[in-house]
């Protein structure tokens, strides 16, 4: 079954990430089929799990001997503005994804080689513009690539295995964000904040997150069944020029200003009888590309300086609730930290819980809490301030227009919350109610009032 997120967990990541940002990521996990031996409780009626296949299950059996496997499946989400931002109102988007994954060695006989790719459709509006005023944090995370295409290619991509799966090499039109600070519940939220990363480390050139593709590689290799370190290699373009275009077929490189180069150390845990699985995740990149300072945006004195970003993301389940795999109570909490001379996020920190599995006569329910907290750099609050001075931007009585990074006023910090319950309403079919709730927003102070904001989430994997 195609995914877009690597699942922790014998059975893939839930709605969210379905047929979406990160189809057939390398899953860094011990994904052995054994049995939490210990639970005497149901497993649930399969026809209720959200994570299988609706309609394509039969026809993808019958595929994989031939060595094909066919994704097909439609995420909607909807934003309501009730309070506060700029006005009132409600906006809708979806992704429609269609992937085909091969594998050569059930078709020619190449030994752990397989292909895979991925087909979209975007389309809709993006509330936090819209009736928000946030230029950082979209309520739909659909909106954060910023398409809206009929046909987007996302990926094409190969994938060799090699030494009994310990090592693993991956190469093509790709993206960062498809191998690099992947949480299994990054997109179990409709905020962008955490999903697909962080969000300030994949709001950046380098480090390239979904829809956007370019060149790059990385080789991954186990020490052992629970670790892993993984080195990468990408283009570096910027945005409106490079990942591939909002077709997703310019694939030149003309646009390159540099490479990004990420490291990542990973460990699975999975603890005791019970079998507490969770992860840790810590990673560096490096862009090569120089960049304007904020303080020479403002001045025009030329300055540049290179790009670093930096990560610790984890998961652990706390309680299991029963004996599906990934049902339990888990914490999650994540990092992202990026050079302060140049990037329009300095630091940004989630904590949250999912409970799975928690309400016995509903197995394949969820509910998720996630709260984030993001500050900018003081040299671009400095240079916004500077703009304002010196009769650069136009407005007034605290919104402004014209001010770096497209902001409303002068920036400094900001915090997110999200409360959301995913009802599992049929094999292949989940539903979900989101509140979120943002304090300061687009990290300003005297902007737009607190920003109440309900969602619904709808995902189909056909």
């Amino acid at each position: 079954m195609t995914l877009h997120c690597a699942s922790a967990f014998a059975k893939p990541v839930l709605h969210q990430k379905k047929n979406k940002h990160f189809d057939h990521i390398i899953d860094h996990r011990d994904n052995s089929d054994e049995e939490v031996s210990d639970l005497n409780n149901p497993q649930g009626n399969p026809d209720s799990d959200p994570t299988q296949q609706l309609l394509l299950g039969g026809v993808n059996k019958y595929l994989d001997q031939y060595g094909i496997q066919l994704g097909l499946s439609w995420l909607s989400e909807t934003a309501g503005i009730i309070h506060g931002g700029k006005r009132k109102g409600a906006d809708y988007a979806h992704q429609v994804a269609f992937s085909v994954d091969m594998d050569w060695e059930k078709i020619i006989g190449w030994k752990g080689f397989s292909t895979h790719m991925m087909i979209l459709n975007l389309a809709g509006r993006n509330a936090s513009t819209d009736y928000i005023g946030d230029t950082q944090i979209q309520a739909q995370e659909i909106q954060g690539g910023g398409y809206g295409r009929f046909f987007h290619m996302n990926y094409v991509y190969g994938l060799q295995k090699l030494w009994d799966d310990r090592v693993e090499i991956r190469f093509g039109r790709d993206s960062v964000g498809n191998n690099f600070a992947l949480s299994p519940f990054a997109c179990q939220f409709m905020l962008i904040a955490t999903c697909g990363q962080p969000r300030s480390i994949q709001s950046q050139q380098g480090f390239t997150p979904w829809p956007g593709t370019n060149w790059g590689a990385k080789i991954l290799y186990r020490p052992t069944k629970n670790t892993y370190v993984q080195v990468g290699a990408y283009e570096s373009s910027p945005w409106g020029k490079g990942k591939g275009g909002p077709a997703g077929f310019n694939w030149g490189v003309g646009a390159a200003t540099g490479a990004f180069v990420p490291v990542e150390f990973g460990y699975d845990s999975n603890f005791g009888k019970k079998h507490l699985n969770g992860y840790l995740r810590i990673g560096a990149g490096l862009d090569t590309s120089r960049f304007d300072t904020w303080s020479a945006k403002a001045t025009g004195s030329g300055k540049k300086d290179n790009r670093a970003q930096y990560w610790i993301m984890m998961g652990q389940m706390i309680h299991r609730n029963d004996a599906v795999k990934d049902h339990g109570l888990y914490v999650i909490a994540n990092w992202g930290h990026d050079s302060p001379t140049t990037a329009n996020f300095k630091d940004l920190y989630n904590i949250g819980i999912l409970d799975r599995g928690f309400w016995h006569a509903r197995p394949y329910d969820q509910f998720g809490l996630m709260m984030t907290y993001y500050t900018v750099p003081r040299g671009l609050s400095r240079a916004q301030q500077y703009q304002i001075n010196n009769g650069m931007v136009s407005g007034g009585n605290g919104i402004y227009s014209g001010l770096l990074n497209g902001a409303p006023g002068i920036q400094s910090n900001s915090m997110l919350f999200e409360a959301n319950y995913g009802i599992s309403v049929y094999r292949g079919i989940m539903i979900m109610p989101v509140f979120e709730f943002f304090h300061n927003v687009a990290a300003t102070r005297n902007t737009y009032k607190d920003a109440a904001v309900l969602g619904f989430r709808t995902n189909v994997v056909f």
